[in-house]
């Protein structure tokens, strides 16, 4: 009935997936553990929250031996199914970064106002499509942790490693035993691989650069995204410079237009360079991803003093110095 919905990494990592979007991007949560166990991200809501009630089932295991509920972040596709799984497995606790408490008294406000911050024109696109973070209410962590906390699950432990880059408050988590690192959308490769990734207005490419490079020299037998396939061993340095490659040759091509014409506005900007990156965005990712991240490059770039901001007048424009 579940067919590849539930694929065991190991016999203490479990993979809890359902179908793709229409980019490839996956949806997808895991497990962690033997005789306890810890989630690690939930999915979209109404997706694949019976998974995982079905992967504990097939362990041979009760509902209470969940012991944890792990957010890498509060965005829809990660923590939408919070609130089934609290119903599923009562006794865990949800586990969400102290930066974020704010945050969940009011998810979708919050996200709306502060992260993506919509134009009218944005506005009435969701008002007329399915606003996805309509998906989220209030959620009430029972524990807020700090960079560093460790959390005991069964034979493993889990270390909180804070990621403030894909946007504010997120986390990656480390499981000791199995050398398992959970990403969450700290790479964020979707939906047009290997080149894009989304960055919100909370986040900063510089930290995601920094903590990319921290990746990079990590040891980690297993790497786990929440949005793309896992990797293992060998197979993981790469995969990280495959990340950094993209970051780098976006802001290249940032150079490449602006060395063509000297004044660019953001949309001009993000235009030629997903163009020359074969980057196609899909679904309400469209709206969101091309105008945060050519934002969140020009930032980085003009705290670098490589780019000006022209705001004299209308609309703002961007130059190379």
């Amino acid at each position: 009935m579940f067919g590849e919905a539930i694929r065991n990494i190991n016999d203490r990592l479990t993979i809890v997936e359902g179908s793709a979007g229409p980019g490839g991007e996956l949806n997808r949560g895991y497990i962690v553990g033997d005789e306890e166990f810890a989630i690690i991200d939930t999915g979209k809501k109404g997706t694949i929250e019976n998974y995982f009630e079905q992967a504990i089932h097939d362990k041979g295991k009760s509902a209470d031996k969940v012991k944890y509920i792990f957010l890498t972040h509060i965005h829809p596709d990660n923590a939408g199914g919070v609130y089934r799984l609290k119903k599923l497995f009562p006794k865990a606790q949800i586990v969400l970064n102290e930066k974020l408490e704010e945050t969940a008294k009011n998810p979708a406000s919050v996200l709306r106002a502060k992260n993506f911050s919509f134009t009218k024109k944005e506005k009435l696109y969701f008002a007329i499509k399915k606003d996805p973070f309509d998906d989220l209410g209030r959620i009430e962590p029972d524990i807020l942790f700090s960079d560093g906390d460790k959390f005991e699950v069964g034979s493993t432990k889990i270390m909180t490693i804070n990621f403030d880059s894909h946007c504010e408050g997120h986390t990656m988590y480390f499981s000791t035993l199995d050398k398992a690192m959970f990403t969450g959308d700290a790479l964020n490769i979707y939906p047009a691989l290997p080149h894009s990734y989304l960055i919100d207005r909370t986040g900063s490419y510089k930290e995601w650069l920094r903590n990319v490079e921290f990746l990079q020299k990590a040891t980690i037998h297993y790497l786990c995204p929440s949005h793309d396939q896992y990797q293992e061993g060998r197979h993981i340095v790469p995969y990280v410079e495959d990340v950094l490659r993209s970051f780098n040759d976006y802001e290249r091509q940032i150079e490449m237009a602006m060395s063509e014409k000297k004044y660019l506005t953001a949309e001009e900007l993000a235009e030629r360079v997903n163009t020359a990156q074969g980057i196609i965005w899909y679904g309400y990712y469209q709206i969101l991803a091309p105008k945060l991240n050519i934002l969140a490059h020009l930032n980085k770039l003009i705290d670098e003093k490589k780019i000006q901001k022209n705001e004299k007048y209308k609309p703002v424009t961007y130059t190379w110095l």
